[in-house]
């Protein structure tokens, strides 16, 4: 029966999950990243080097590099792709009902955890098969997909595994049921992330080492194949530069040893631990338990932090009183800048930071502190657009004067007023001296919150837009010398190829959105 049980909640939770725009959005990045990480030889760049000499495009190269950079993103992204469906069966009702079926928690959580990594792995498989067409264009040599199953299987194991332990445990643990869940696991992230540059400071990438069990990258576990390989672990992974000269090597035979195999097994169960945790503090849709953390977000991180905040809300009386006296689309829009900062004191309290910040940061930390501010501006703005949906007040507010056209209008703009005050001293700073830069932070400010808009109104989460905003900030801070990802100019290598191209996007995501918001309105 319990099998049973099982069974179907897998089914249920694959096909409700699927069906998602946000599924189909999350895939189409994954696979766009992966196609241009994966560069043709002839343009001089190369997918995985040893030494100067690239490796041939055979199916293990193309297996190991694919997944080991999709791996970043299913590590992080994929939390959020599984993350919201506890708080969906409180909106929509179904807690009630769940609670008063007659199976254990255990058996509840274990059959929706089972669910998303089933999800997790349905989407890698449409990225595996969006790879074999690309080896069809690219690859050197047969197709041989018992290789390319066996490598995903041992590289994505341990990071899908972690990604939907962590989000069950924070929609089990009611503080972290909510956005500060989404801030709290990135930076568990980014810590575990760490664990390959830890083992390669402390001297031990040629020989194995407990640590690591903890490497859900499998950054340095693979680095014991190509040390056994090739007797070096001097390799790249990604966009790497080769010398023509030296003739191409060829990644054949056994790649995975024995005790790497049983090293990514046992970081699946380490990673699966979070589960148990889960278990033990599910709430079982209690009112006494949730009502408060749902509704009123007592039990948020956040929402503690707000209350505590609260009376800056004060300062944005004056907002409501000019947009009161400001006619037409001016006026909503203010009322628009006011109620986001007041429904959320953080970011009246992160406003005054980073204006006084902004003004006495030195020069050369001004990159970093951009990356701050931004991320932090991105997560604040990421459920603007669809704050009028959760609350169920999508109805009323389209009837407003401009209808949900305007309402459109009304959020992006505030969206990007809201960034450029918090940056404001920075993009007045390096106008004096870097006018391109200060252009690329204002062009990327645009960008980005025609994105949020766009994934929020198309996805009705914002957990799609965090995903991939906050991946794309990682890249920016690990590949510091591609134009294209100096989206906010915190690299200083943004050129006006690519600040023009930025722009474009942001206006073609933007006319989208408001056609897709017209679509839906009618």
């Amino acid at each position: 029966m319990t099998a049973y049980v099982l069974w179907t909640m897998i089914q249920s939770e694959v096909r409700l999950r699927t069906r998602r725009i946000s599924s189909i959005v999350a895939i189409l990045a994954v696979v766009a990243i992966t196609w241009m990480m994966i560069a043709d030889p002839i343009s001089g760049s190369v997918l995985i080097s040893v030494g100067d000499a690239r490796v041939v495009y055979n199916s293990l190269c193309l297996a190991l590099g694919s997944s080991l950079l999709a791996n970043l993103f299913f590590g992080l992204g994929g939390f959020y792709l599984v993350r919201g469906r506890m708080n969906d069966d409180f909106r929509s009702g179904c807690g009630s009902v769940l609670a008063t079926m007659p199976i254990s928690n255990s058996v509840f959580l274990i059959g929706r955890w089972l669910g998303a990594v089933a999800y997790l792995c349905v989407l890698i498989l449409a990225l595996l098969a969006t790879i074999l067409v690309l080896h069809l264009l690219r690859g050197e040599g047969p197709i041989q997909l018992l290789v390319y199953l066996k490598t995903y299987v041992i590289v994505f194991f341990p990071s899908v595994i972690f990604a939907c332990s962590m989000a069950l445990f924070c929609e089990a643990f009611a503080p972290l049921s909510g956005k500060a869940g989404d801030v709290a696991y990135f930076f568990v992230w980014m810590l575990q992330s760490t664990v390959p540059i830890v083992i390669a400071d402390h001297g031990s990438v040629t020989s194995w080492t407990p640590a690591m069990i903890f490497d859900f990258s499998g950054v340095a576990t693979s680095n014991l194949g190509f040390l056994a390989m090739f007797h070096t672990s001097h390799f790249s992974i990604g966009i790497s530069d080769f010398d023509k000269t030296l003739p191409p090597v060829v990644l054949e035979g056994e790649f995975w040893s024995t005790t790497v195999v049983l090293t990514r097994i046992a970081g699946g169960v380490i990673a699966a631990l979070p589960v148990l945790l889960a278990i033990a503090l599910f709430h079982r849709f209690s009112p006494d338990k949730i009502k408060l953390s749902v509704r009123r977000q007592s039990w948020s991180l956040i929402g503690f932090a707000n209350r505590l905040l609260r009376p800056l809300t004060k300062l944005t009386r004056p907002l409501f009183a000019l947009a009161a006296s400001l006619p037409g689309f001016t006026g909503q829009v203010v009322a628009e800048l006011a109620l986001s900062l007041a429904s959320s004191p953080i970011m009246s309290a992160g406003l005054i930071f980073a204006i006084l910040a902004g003004c006495t940061v030195g020069s050369a930390l001004l990159g970093g502190f951009v990356l701050i501010v931004v991320a932090f501006w991105g997560v604040q703005i990421s459920d603007l657009s669809v704050r009028d949906y959760q609350s169920d007040t999508e109805s009323m507010t389209a009837v407003v004067m401009g209808g949900a056209s305007m309402r459109y209008w009304r959020q992006i703009v505030a969206s990007c007023l809201l960034g450029l005050l918090l940056t404001a001293p920075v993009i007045v700073r390096w106008a004096g001296h870097d006018m391109l830069r200060a252009v690329s932070l204002v062009s990327g400010i645009f960008a980005i919150a025609a994105t949020a808009n766009l994934l929020g109104r198309m996805t009705r989460t914002s957990r799609t837009f965090i995903a991939l905003f906050l991946f794309d900030l990682y890249l920016a801070t690990q590949i510091k010398d591609v134009p294209f990802l100096d989206v906010v100019g915190a690299n200083g290598v943004a050129t006006i190829s690519s600040v023009v191209m930025q722009s474009l996007f942001g206006l073609i995501v933007s006319v989208f959105a408001y056609g897709y918001t017209r679509w839906r309105a009618a």
